[in-house]
């Protein structure tokens, strides 16, 4: 018996403690489940088109670099999301963060395109971050100093930051090949002065992140399989190109944020006052700092989601290049139980719907918007989900058994009474 127990409270441990992974997987389980039966109801087979959407996903080379460029901002944005709901501050500025920290890396590029690319990289991936969190710097004052609600004020410096950014691409940037008369205001601007559209000029080659082509290419990989026909077929593959340094980043950037705020003082800092700013105070918590500081921390977050869209895919900026990804990291948090590592899964998640919905629209039938369906499903089993509690006994039976017990009246206790 007491075996038996033993083994039922190390089950209701691992899934408590893995809850944060499982509840995501289980959710989205269930939302291809339920997609699957309006997908029949469509005259469609399931099957078939989950299989298009896993081929597109993940079936070659090519499209498992399609869904690691579409995963990489949402891995940024919703783990900006994370940090921030956790700590008290409900981040939906994520979207002009992710615009504001793009801009500043094009502008670093395009600029001082003579330095050498690491300097590029790294002067960028700063300067993406900083601008990030100053988006989200007034919106966190505004929240410690006078308790305004930081979603109105996250939301509307969205706007503003997007028409800055509108702007700064009908604004030619300076350009050394053009002898023209320059301003201020072209130093600010952005538009490829030799275009007649409006979008920047690329950044230089060699500051963009390294490509997995480039890695094995190189003379430590070319020196141990070069004469290998299998390796020669996988680097002749162009789309290696297109797999680069971001995803391992966003990974990087998945440990380091969960380490943070469940490993450090920081963190449980951020997490207490989250969870009751009052209780956070009595331990001696600075709630003002804390808050400000969350925020900054959430918004270079985001600004980051930028650096890497630029750094290791698109390497310039156009109007809408990145449509939707900072609000996408709202669900992403929400699916991944506002945990980095459920963000990581909830990310993949969202870059393989994204990559293979064109391909199931093409072989069964099924028209793209479904995987707008699914999400929406996920979401809700993800919410569901967290009101499950995976350490809960059944006490009452336990209690009644043992009232019974002790109510029970013994032959000695009878002889007594008689």
């Amino acid at each position: 018996m007491k075996t038996a127990e033993s083994l039922q409270q190390t089950w209701r441990l691992f899934l408590s403690r893995s809850s944060n992974l499982l509840i995501p997987i289980l959710a989205i389980l269930g939302a291809f489940l339920i997609s699957g039966l309006l997908i029949i109801a469509w005259g469609s087979n399931p099957l078939e088109a989950y299989t298009a959407l896993w081929s597109g996903a993940f079936g070659s080379l090519a499209s498992i670099a399609t869904t690691l460029t579409r995963l990489t901002p949402l891995i940024f944005t919703g783990l900006a999301v994370t940090y921030g709901y956790r700590s008290g501050f409900f981040n939906i500025g994520a979207e002009g963060q992710l615009y504001l920290g793009a801009y500043s890396v094009v502008w670093i590029g395009v600029t001082f395109s003579d330095w050498p690319g690491w300097l590029i990289i790294l002067m960028g991936i700063l300067a993406a971050g900083l601008s990030g969190a100053f988006a989200a710097l007034l919106p966190g004052l505004l929240k410690a100093g006078r308790g305004i609600n930081e979603v109105l004020t996250t939301l509307l410096i969205n706007y503003l930051i997007i028409q800055f950014f509108e702007w700064g691409l009908r604004v030619d940037h300076v350009s050394k090949e053009l002898d023209q008369k320059w301003t201020i205001i072209n130093w600010i601007g952005l538009k490829d002065a030799a275009q007649p559209y409006p979008k920047s000029a690329l950044i230089p080659e060699s500051s963009w992140l390294p490509s997995l082509s480039s890695v094995l290419n190189s003379e430590f990989f070319t020196t141990l399989f070069g004469d290998a026909g299998w390796f020669q077929n996988l680097v002749s593959s162009p789309a290696l190109t297109r797999i680069t340094l971001a995803p391992v980043l966003g990974l990087v950037a998945i440990l380091v944020v969960y380490f943070i705020l469940f490993r450090t003082t920081v963190g449980f800092r951020a997490r207490a006052v989250g969870v009751n700013p009052e209780a956070a105070r009595y331990m001696g918590i600075d709630i003002n700092r804390t808050i400000v500081s969350s925020a900054l921390i959430s918004g270079a977050l985001a600004g980051l989601a930028g650096a890497m869209e630029i750094l290791g895919s698109q390497h310039r900026i156009i109007p809408n290049f990145l449509l939707n990804a900072g609000f996408e990291g709202i669900p992403v948090a929400m699916i991944g139980q506002l945990n980095p590592l459920g963000v990581g899964v909830s990310a993949l998640f969202f870059g393989a719907l994204r990559a293979g919905a064109n391909r199931m629209q093409i072989i069964s039938g099924v028209p793209t918007h479904l995987v707008f369906v699914i999400q929406a499903l996920a979401i809700l089993f993800a919410v569901a989900g967290t009101t499950i509690n995976f350490t809960k006994k059944k006490l009452r039976p336990r209690i009644e058994n043992h009232r019974h017990e002790n109510t029970q009246v013994s032959p000695e206790d009878e002889v007594t009474d008689a």
